[in-house]
């Protein structure tokens, strides 16, 4: 069933009513909704073969006679493309228990995907040039930044895709998650993981570091953290439609 007006109206409301939106939260168990999202996402694997596959170009080692676009900057913003459409194809199993077009999913989607994505990296646009013109640019602030943003947007993209809207998911989205902490804690351990992983993670420098343990191992982190991505995001879809965001 899809989630009408009405259902950002109730949801808005229960925003400024933390305790209610808290006792709304802790009527089940998270660790359910983590439990479906893995069946769903186990029943629906073929939907993250091609960024499964995309991940090896970011491994692939530097080489002097190729182009630094095509082993990272391509994949990236083709990842940004094909990502929210995931996304997207993963919130209609969840509404409707069918898929749609892609078409459809990037008609719908994409656009308030980009604007809230480039709402979230601001901050840490402004830190980064700041740091650069006052020259004490902080590599250890700039990634605990990167965790924190990514860790606050637990609830906001899922809200993105549920109520097919922009600014007003921002808000309540980081409500939702600071006004039922403890509650979501599985989902913010969690949602860390991707992030560690990419911190420890390790380019290679030559060409024959690409058959190394250094290039499997990368590789095995990037497939850890994007199962793991999809895990949370759609759990979190879950709770949000099941205890926040009913339809009337």
């Amino acid at each position: 069933m899809q989630l009408s007006f009405r259902s950002l109206i109730l949801g808005l409301r229960q925003l400024f009513n933390p305790k209610g939106l808290s006792e709304l939260f802790m009527t089940n168990d998270v660790r359910t909704y983590l439990s479906k999202a893995a069946a769903i996402l186990k029943s629906n694997i073929n939907l993250i073969f091609l960024p499964a596959a995309l991940g090896v170009l970011f491994y692939i080692p530097a080489d002097a006679d190729q182009p630094l676009s095509f082993t990272f900057f391509l994949p990236l913003l083709v990842l940004f493309i094909i990502m929210p459409l995931i996304y997207g194809q993963f919130i209609e199993i969840i509404n409707t228990n069918r898929k749609i077009s892609y078409i459809q999913i990037f008609n719908t989607h994409w656009f308030n995907f980009f604007v809230v994505s480039l709402c979230l990296g601001i901050p840490i646009l402004v830190f980064n040039i700041t740091g650069a013109i006052s020259g004490s640019h902080s590599f250890r602030i700039d990634r605990i930044l990167v965790v924190v943003i990514h860790i606050l947007s637990i609830y906001i993209f899922p809200l993105v895709f549920l109520l097919k809207k922009r600014f007003t998911c921002i808000p309540l989205g980081i409500k939702c998650l600071l006004g039922n902490f403890s509650y979501s804690l599985p989902l913010v351990l969690l949602a860390a993981i991707p992030m560690i992983l990419h911190l420890i993670s390790f380019q290679p420098s030559d060409a024959s570091a690409s058959a190394s343990p250094n290039f499997l191992l990368n590789y095995i982190f990037w497939l850890v953290s994007l199962i793991i991505d999809f895990i949370v995001f759609i759990a979190a879809a879950l709770i949000l439609k099941g205890k926040l965001l009913h339809s009337q």
